[in-house]
């Protein structure tokens, strides 16, 4: 079953976007739109892995464009994909939204996050001069909506200083896990005997 899940999970995002989108209209009121905007950035985010990962593009690209490694399944791989990507987008991110409910502040981190790693996408596009897994959805969906919402947030609510800095702490902490991990994993498998 873990094997199932580890190739096909980016696949299955697609129709979870469509069904959390269709949850989020009716039971999240566009009268509080901060509230929705937070929740509108979790689909968007599954649409930006299923381009990232739905035929292992972003392994790939990252693997070979960025590691030149061009045999075995190093740095990335499906499972360790699977357990970067599922912990925080399809568990902690809804764990978060639902908090926000309470209070919106827990939920601030999440449209820095998409900002964030859109952003990772188009400078990495820049700097390569071509396309990466994850770039399109992070042109038309993830900059200017992630964007939008962080405007209407601290347009709507008086943000604390404080609130901010530990949102942007934890996004910047969250990267340096991850890229931290892919590092990692590579130096450890560059060391083993071939």
């Amino acid at each position: 079953m873990l094997n199932w899940l580890y190739k096909n999970w980016a696949k299955l995002s697609v129709l979870f976007a469509i069904v959390l989108t269709v949850f989020i209209v009716i039971f999240i009121k566009l009268e509080n739109i901060v509230l929705f905007l937070i929740w509108i950035q979790i689909p968007i985010y599954l649409l930006h892995q299923f381009e990232e990962h739905a035929w292992n593009g972003f392994q790939n690209y990252i693997n070979k464009k960025v590691f030149k490694v061009y045999e075995g399944n190093f740095p990335l791989n499906e499972k360790n994909i699977f357990w970067i990507n599922i912990p925080i987008i399809w568990i902690l991110m809804p764990i978060f939204a639902g908090l926000s409910s309470i209070n919106i502040m827990f939920g601030l981190w999440i449209p820095y996050f998409a900002v964030f790693n859109s952003l990772s996408h188009v400078i990495f596009s820049i700097r390569n001069r071509e396309y990466n897994p994850g770039l399109i959805i992070s042109l038309i969906l993830g900059i200017p909506v992630g964007t939008y919402t962080l405007i209407v947030f601290y347009s709507y609510i008086a943000v604390p200083v404080v609130i901010s800095i530990i949102s942007i702490f934890f996004v910047l902490l969250l990267h340096i896990i991850i890229f931290g991990y892919i590092r990692m994993n590579y130096k450890k498998n560059q060391l083993r005997p071939k």
